[in-house]
């Protein structure tokens, strides 16, 4: 799969661009921790003098440019992303969907600044497998991927179709609403408890079983996200290793990025993202979430810093959430049986060469 023509794009090419910058800035971040642990090391060892910079860039970084966003803060990593999340809002969604924007009110919402909306687009993606039901099947268009460094692609929702919570450990997620709005659930994974009193409280309310933040790895159904293919294929893989994972102690993420809140006659809070907002996560930052598409549908801009990779911990565990004195515990489970995404194509997004 790839974008088959760039003309009038909607700015799809200055978001590859950005991608491109953001990453060098992201490992130029490893690159600076590398050196600094380096010199710790050095420093506890008088045997051994401290490396320079280009030296450790020359033995380690350059040989194997890998990046490990999880020893990075949240505040560090949202100044290097500020390019890409700007060039994803600068985003034409109708140019690059090929869309025709109305007044009317009738359609997906585009842009509620301008009152435009524009026709929802699931009922268009091919192939249309006829024995998944297209109602709760999320598609998806793989628009670029460029190898351990990042992925870009979009998400169709139907109306009412929902991806269950899930994680990304270790990455960065920059997503922009192309149109239509979703509801979302949040979470941030709070980092070891090691108060053997807290710890013992946890166990009792989580029937045994302590919640921590270890990296989880359980399905190679997502390690690359254009492979993200249907439940029903790889059901026995998730079967085998779901009750094996950790669980995690988690609390609700109260500010993301571009996600408005609202409250509904019974005082309950939904948290709304719409077009054309663009939200964030980062490794310790609403790393856990879940989506549900409103009335319209949706259409969601993903760009995943690095992509998931199974050999890399970064694959993609399913969960539950438990309330808890805590906040929550999420408990890892299977893949949803009611949860489908596939991948197909529309208009530029089609099957050709990458670029």
């Amino acid at each position: 799969m790839c974008v088959s023509t760039m003309a009038n794009d909607g700015g799809l090419r200055k978001v590859f661009q950005s991608a491109d910058l953001v990453y060098n800035q992201l490992l130029i971040l490893d690159q600076h921790k590398l050196h600094d642990n380096s010199n710790l090391i050095a420093a506890g060892d008088k045997r051994k003098p401290s490396r320079s910079l280009s030296e450790v860039s020359s033995s380690s970084i350059i040989k194997s440019p890998k990046i490990n966003l999880s020893q990075h803060s949240s505040a560090s990593l949202r100044r290097a992303v500020t390019p890409l999340i700007q060039s994803m809002e600068q985003l034409d969604a109708a140019a690059l969907l090929s869309l025709n924007p109305n007044q009317d009110g009738n359609g997906a919402v585009l842009d509620p600044k301008r009152g435009s909306s524009v026709p929802p687009i699931h009922d268009r993606i091919v192939p249309y497998h006829r024995f998944h039901r297209a109602e709760n099947t999320v598609r998806y268009l793989h628009a670029r991927e460029v190898a351990d460094k990042y992925t870009v692609g979009i998400f169709i929702f139907p109306p009412g179709a929902s991806i269950p919570l899930h994680d990304h450990p270790s990455m960065v997620v920059i997503s922009r609403v192309l149109y239509g709005e979703l509801k979302v659930k949040s979470y941030s994974v709070v980092s070891p408890v090691h108060d053997d009193d807290v710890v013992e409280e946890m166990k009792e309310e989580t029937s045994g079983t302590k919640c921590d933040s270890s990296p989880s790895r359980i399905r190679s159904s997502i390690n690359r996200i254009k492979d993200f293919v249907s439940r029903a294929v790889l059901s026995s893989h998730h079967d085998h290793h779901a009750a094996t994972q950790h669980k995690l102690q988690v609390q609700v993420n109260k500010s993301p990025l571009g996600v408005q809140f609202s409250s509904d006659g019974d005082g309950e809070s939904s948290a709304i993202i719409s077009a054309p907002n663009v939200t964030a996560l980062y490794p310790d930052e609403g790393n856990c979430h879940s989506f549900v598409a409103g009335p319209y549908g949706a259409a969601v801009l993903d760009v995943v810093l690095p992509p998931y990779a199974e050999d890399e911990h970064r694959d993609c565990t399913f969960y539950e959430a438990v309330e808890n004195e805590h906040g929550y515990c999420l408990t890892p489970i299977d893949q949803p049986s009611d949860f489908d995404c596939l991948s197909g194509e529309y208009g530029r997004f089609n099957s050709c060469d990458q670029y």
